[in-house]
């Protein structure tokens, strides 16, 4: 049997507000290694002990490459580094603390490596809105009552072709040059990656995700399935499901879900934010 992990964590307080509620953030995740010889994958939840905030990651390495975990893993590492001393900017100017954030990782790949490569995908949930920035073709998508409000655009020869209207999204995943990309972390070129930010509302739902799993999961299995069984159980069935679709060869596949659900409860104690993101480096060190 192929090595799957899996977690779930409390439903963490955000500092999001709506209407002056606080949005709890109910979370699950599922990394699975499928059909492949090495788990390129990683992913993590990180929240600072001095304010509030969560910042979610998934960071595939490209296959293509032969340190693509490298790759992946030193993004984790140093977005976890980030996270535990944050800069000022962070809480005054999101969008260039993840800038910085992200061309540091860039710049310490290229440190340890000359064929390192990963995509990356990262959502910082902030006062107010969320913030997140993209290279590669790892997405986040947005998911409000059932209809998806955004995803985030690949940088992929696919998206390219998709955009000329030559093929339609659907074709995407199945596409003979899906693994095409021409931006990522690693390499000569500066990384050149997209941002936006997101107003969230009270049963909103985040999908993060490597193209394992997007290749093979329609948008609407999304929302259905967190309906039904909730971001945790969820994410393992639709992982499962993902590879199985995948067959023999499948790719790696991680997901990670995020519900914003009503604060009903007394605030989480600090204690079980630092256990939540001890919990994803621990997952992700044991990939290795």
């Amino acid at each position: 049997m192929k090595r799957m992990t899996t977690g779930s964590a409390p439903s963490l307080k955000s500092s999001i507000q709506e209407s002056g509620q606080s949005i709890l953030w109910e979370r699950g995740v599922a990394s699975h290694l499928g059909g492949r010889s090495e788990q390129q994958d990683r992913w993590g939840f990180f929240q600072p002990h001095s304010q509030e905030g969560l910042l979610a990651i998934v960071a595939d390495g490209m296959g293509g490459h032969r340190e693509g975990a490298l790759g992946a893993q030193i993004a984790i590492d140093i977005a976890r580094h980030f996270i535990l001393d944050p800069p000022a900017s962070l809480g005054t100017d999101p969008p260039a603390a993840l800038n910085h954030l992200c061309n540091q990782m860039h710049k310490v790949i290229n440190s340890r490596s000359e064929t390192a490569r990963s995509t990356l995908v990262m959502v910082w949930l902030a006062p107010a809105k969320a913030y997140w920035l993209n290279i590669g073709d790892s997405r986040l998508y947005h998911f409000r009552d059932g209809h998806r409000l955004m995803r985030t655009r690949d940088h992929s020869v696919v998206q390219l072709l998709t955009d000329l209207g030559e093929i339609q999204e659907s074709e995407m995943g199945t596409h003979p040059a899906q693994n095409r990309l021409y931006r990522c972390l690693g390499g000569e070129e500066l990384p050149r990656f997209d941002q936006g930010d997101l107003v969230i509302q009270t049963g909103d739902l985040l999908a993060l995700c490597s193209d394992g799993v997007w290749e093979h999961v329609t948008e609407n299995e999304f929302w259905t399935a967190t309906l039904d069984c909730g971001p945790a159980a969820a994410a393992r069935q639709l992982v499962d499901m993902a590879v199985q679709r995948g067959g023999a060869d499948a790719d790696n596949a991680t997901l990670v879900l995020l519900r914003a659900d009503a604060e009903t409860a007394h605030d989480v104690p600090r204690w079980l934010h630092w256990l939540s993101a001890g919990f994803a480096s621990l997952l992700n060190r044991n990939q290795r």
